[in-house]
């Protein structure tokens, strides 16, 4: 059934590119191929104290249902994931680019309880590692074709979103479709595309409805000139992205117009509510730049991004009565109608290597106002967002060891209710360790934003405010180290120690950061204790039979005060994980 799908989508689009091609009139089919990368990855982890608390009996609001927050213990469990990016290449005039996922972080043996005794138990089902709905087995997760014009380059549809480090924005391990990152010369690259973190794996990936602009532009005008010296490494885009489309609803009560961030439907009704996004970067992008060896290189750049919506309201309900009161704004009382959002985006990005020295880093500040689109606590508020993150790295590189030291921050806040908005997770597949931010936070984050928010229009909670197992509220540092005993399998030990502190403790009636109790503050020895833990982590790698990958790696976060009053029945938590994968 696949293969049939891809063959008509192939044809399709082989039709489209072969009509429109400048000079294709008498098209030469010798040119059209298929070239395809990608991977089968199957992860297994143990983990001990995940959530050591005592257990909880809730309600869920919206049904009365009894809910149980366990204390977990021990947790353990088998995922595998299969992804393939074939391209249809016509030449280098175009090319279409599929990414197929199949089993997508699947959970080996779960069938949805549909059996509950080993001697009457069912296929299993597609149900992903964090829960949620039941998934199909295969999706074409992301589909784009890609073209040359006169002036640069084209992208438009379905495409992965990746800059810089992936702190903001991250593809999630998809090979090389980064504008701002060409291959350059096979030698230079170390870097493995699908598994580019020293710990755990990608689960999520940046995906964007775009329409994507590239072009050289000094490049364009020295060709143009005929000037010698063609090639320059300044690279300028712009992109507009469809973030939210509103469903056509052919009977819509009044109520109905204004509805919760992210319902999408098929046929727009208006432009109203629809969130549009806007992106420009200029990158100096110079993989070539061989000063002291052949792996020097200098890139950095900015990306800047404008999301907009004329209605920014996240709840179904009359917001046009200037006599409602929807909370404050700089301390005084505004009225319920919707003003709409207009958030910006400012982001920085550099890599550098001279010799054996190295550093890279990115930074990104949020800024703007947005009225609704934050559900915590009511979801009708006004709010100005100030929200700021970064990660440095600084290195000295040898062929056969590597010495490094990151340093990172997520700004927190100290006060959610307020219409200041200041903490938001960066990306998840920007890994960090194997357990605090991956495991730890993550299911905190879940437990502490999720079931005391349930409502109708939230059955899931405070959504927005998990983390994923990206780093949240906290500043932290990570002195690392790689060594390379030998080049046979491409045998590879890495080493790292983390240790972080809460950004911001709650001090409010209602702290919600996770290392801190709902009702009160994290508070040891008299005063606020803000360190979260320290984390020793290490991982061996090798490669064998050409394209097989293994990685083994284990992890022991020692909590420190901050963990220590939420997880108040351990002391630490343990992880052994190990990953098994084919690479192509």
């Amino acid at each position: 059934m696949i293969r049939r799908h891809l063959a008509t989508l192939a044809v399709a689009t082989t039709g489209l590119v072969l009509a429109t091609a400048p000079g294709t009139a008498r098209a030469d089919l010798t040119e059209l191929k298929w070239v395809t990368e990608g991977y089968f990855r199957t992860r297994t982890v143990t983990l001990t104290n995940l959530a050591p608390q005592p257990r909880r009996v809730s309600v869920y609001p919206p049904n009365g249902e009894t809910l149980v927050i366990p204390d977990i213990r021990r947790t353990s469990y088998i995922v595998s994931r299969f992804r393939m990016m074939p391209s249809l290449v016509y030449g280098k005039v175009a090319r279409l680019n599929l990414q197929i996922d199949a089993m997508d972080d699947v959970l080996w043996g779960d069938n949805n309880g549909l059996s509950t005794a080993p001697l009457f138990a069912t296929d299993g089902s597609n149900q992903g590692f964090l829960g949620g709905s039941i998934g199909d087995s295969v999706t074409i997760r992301r589909a784009w074709v890609q073209f040359s014009v006169p002036v640069g380059l084209m992208r438009v549809g379905r495409m992965p979103s990746h800059w810089g480090m992936g702190l903001l924005a991250n593809g999630g391990g998809t090979g090389w479709f980064d504008p701002d990152s060409p291959k350059g010369e096979p030698r230079r690259k170390m870097l493995d595309n699908f598994f580019d973190d020293d710990f755990g794996d990608n689960h999520f990936g940046s995906t964007a409805d775009r329409i994507l602009f590239i072009t050289k532009p000094i490049t364009i005008y020295r060709t143009v000139k005929k000037l010698g010296k063609v090639e320059h490494p300044l690279i300028m885009g712009y992109a507009f992205d469809k973030l939210s489309e509103a469903p056509f609803l052919p009977f819509e009560p009044f109520e109905r117009r204004f509805r919760p961030y992210g319902q999408q439907g098929f046929i727009s009704r208006g432009k109203n509510d629809d969130v549009n996004e806007h992106v420009a970067l200029v990158v100096w992008n110079n993989p070539d730049w061989d000063k002291k060896s052949f792996l020097d290189e200098l890139r950095f750049g900015v990306y800047t991004v404008l999301r907009t919506a004329k209605e920014g309201s996240t709840q179904p309900s009359v917001l046009t009565n200037p006599d409602d009161i929807c909370g404050t704004f700089e301390g005084v009382p505004h009225d319920c109608r919707d003003t709409g959002s207009k958030v910006y985006i400012a982001d920085f990005w550099w890599r550098v290597r001279y010799g054996s020295m190295f550093t890279e880093g990115e930074v990104y500040q949020i800024g703007g106002t947005t009225f609704g689109g934050v559900p915590f606590p009511s979801r009708n508020q006004k709010k100005e967002a100030s929200i700021n993150a970064g990660v440095a790295r600084f290195a000295w590189l040898t062929p056969k060891w590597d010495a490094m030291l990151e340093l990172g921050h997520a700004s927190g806040d100290d006060v959610l209710e307020d219409e200041k908005f200041k903490q938001r997770a960066m990306h998840p597949d920007f890994n960090v360790g194997l357990i605090l931010f991956e495991e730890t936070l993550r299911e905190l984050t879940a437990r502490v934003y999720g079931i005391p928010f349930f409502s109708a229009e939230n059955p899931q909670g405070a959504l927005g405010f998990f983390s994923n197992g990206g780093v949240v509220n906290a500043n932290y540092i990570m002195p690392k180290g790689r060594f390379r005993p030998t080049a046979v399998a491409g045998l590879e030990i890495i080493g790292g120690i983390l240790a972080a502190w809460v950004d911001t403790t709650q001090t409010n009636g209602t702290a919600l950061f996770p290392a801190c109790s709902i009702g009160g503050a994290c508070k040891g020895a008299g005063k606020d204790d803000t360190y979260l833990g320290t984390e020793f982590d290490l991982a061996l790698r090798a490669s064998f039979a050409g394209q097989m990958r293994f990685a083994l790696e284990m992890g022991y976060l020692r909590f420190g005060g901050a963990l220590k009053h939420q997880l108040t029945e351990a002391d630490g938590s343990f992880s052994l994980q190990s990953s098994i994968s084919f690479v192509w």
